[in-house]
């Protein structure tokens, strides 16, 4: 029978299941909301509110306890109160920004430490008062996920579905946001009420992450899973559904390391998780990854080496037969698959023994060589087609260099030697066309460069 595993399976405990798919909901919303910060060149906002929400919390604690009817750690006073602390500080900094010759890293900066030294000042307090249950409020700097309760977790799972529900309504509005606020004024869509929409959506998912992540720690969980999705796509679609991925499986990683080390820091060791995967995408991104983009251009520069190897040969041939490409004398193609040296066909490109050797290994590989005896070879009829249309691409670069880019003929072929990696078919085929009645009417030369 197949094996079939389901979430319940994996996590039998109902309150683990809980607490799990509560982080796996901040995950997936502060991923989602992070990546219009990271297009608004907004990321450390969020930093900024996960200090400023530390007086939130340390107030918040102090009033409830005031109040008889209610415990000191109550949730609602503790998030109403980091609301209001985190809120402040969003408008602090946009006033500084706008009423202020400030730049925007001042601004943060600025409401970050005043309103975090605030907190300092009154969780000193909170610790010093003798309140019940002051001693845990700790815990909100670094994160814990084993003190959530059910209450806490549905919170956070319906904030993740409000916010990917938003996302996917106003994202053609979002967009235009991030990428032309001019087009969105333009239209007289009210940009300023979207802006404040996005920063209080971030705020609350900010606000409701506390206890997991941590207010020192919540804003990586902003950060780093846009940033990684950013390293494999372009796309917009595709970075939000990535970056909410990335933050859904660095938070449950994260937590289920946390819930079952004792002494492990919640918010600590799901950054740690994201992070990881953050390295991932650093060094195998299919869109900038390190260890990728050395591969793609590895793999270019065997294709022009290659290129290069197949023009040579061309050009060896040609000169044996005595006939040009471009004009009407006949190319014989059964004397051009003759046998040839490679050293000396290769002489005037001045490559080393093993590179010579490496590139006539692939080109026999793909079958467009055949390697004989005593370093020669043979081209096959693919590797002429290759060669031919490889020779047709380099000259008809090379005139358009010198007839529209203006080109000293002497010059141009060390320039086309620079612009080969980027000549696609369909680059080719568009000067092939451009230059249709000369080609018809063998006006083109062996080399349009003087040698």
């Amino acid at each position: 029978m197949p094996l079939a595993l389901t979430f319940a399976d994996l996590i039998p405990a109902h309150n683990l299941r809980v607490v799990y798919m509560g982080v796996i909901s901040l995950g997936v919303a502060a991923g989602l909301l992070g990546c219009f910060l990271l297009f608004r060149k907004r990321s450390l906002l969020s930093d900024t509110v996960g200090h400023a929400t530390l007086p939130g919390v340390a107030g918040g604690f102090l009033v409830s306890a005031m109040l008889s009817d209610f415990a000191g750690k109550n949730f609602l006073a503790l998030f109403v109160g980091s609301l209001i602390f985190g809120w402040l500080s969003v408008q602090a900094v946009q006033f500084m920004v706008r009423h202020t010759k400030l730049k925007q890293d001042a601004a943060l900066a600025i409401s970050l430490t005043s309103f975090y030294g605030l907190g300092v000042v009154l969780l000193s307090v909170v610790q010093t008062s003798g309140l019940p249950d002051a001693s845990g409020l700790e815990y909100y700097l670094y994160g814990m996920v084993a003190s959530m309760v059910q209450q806490e977790a549905w919170v956070l799972f319906a904030t993740a579905t409000i916010a990917s529900t938003l996302t996917a309504i106003f994202l053609k509005e979002l967009n235009a946001l991030c990428f032309d606020e001019a087009y969105v004024q333009t239209q007289g869509l009210p940009h300023r009420w979207l802006d404040q929409a996005l920063m209080t959506a971030s705020l609350v998912v900010a606000i409701v992450g506390l206890q997991t992540v941590g207010l020192l720690l919540i804003m990586a969980l902003f950060i780093i899973p846009p940033a990684s999705a950013r390293l494999w796509t372009s796309d917009l679609k595709a970075t939000l559904i990535i970056s909410a991925s990335i933050g859904a499986a660095g938070a449950f990683v994260g937590a289920l390391f946390s819930a079952n080390i004792d002494h492990l820091p919640a918010g600590a060791s799901i950054i740690l998780a994201t992070a990881s995967l953050f390295i991932v995408s650093l060094l195998f991104g299919s869109r900038k990854g390190v260890i990728t983009r050395h591969l793609q251009y590895y793999a270019i520069e065997q294709r022009l080496a290659q290129n290069q190897f197949l023009r040579a040969v061309f050009d060896s041939l040609e000169a044996q037969q005595q006939v040009r490409l471009f004009v009407g004398h006949k190319f014989s193609r059964g004397l051009a698959l003759t046998e040839f040296d490679i050293t000396t066909t290769l002489a005037k490109r001045n490559w080393p023994p093993q590179k010579r050797v490496h590139i006539a290994k692939r080109l026999t590989a793909q079958g467009s060589l055949k390697l004989t005896a005593g370093g020669r070879a043979i081209l096959t009829e693919k590797g002429l087609d290759r060669a031919i249309e490889t020779a047709k691409t380099h000259r008809l670069t090379e005139l358009y260099l010198i007839n529209h880019a203006e080109i000293a003929q002497k010059n141009v072929h060390q320039f086309v030697e620079r612009i080969e990696e980027i000549t696609t078919p369909e680059i080719a085929n568009d000067l092939r066309g451009m230059f249709k009645r000369k080609l018809q009417a063998d006006l083109i030369p062996i080399e349009p460069h003087e040698r």
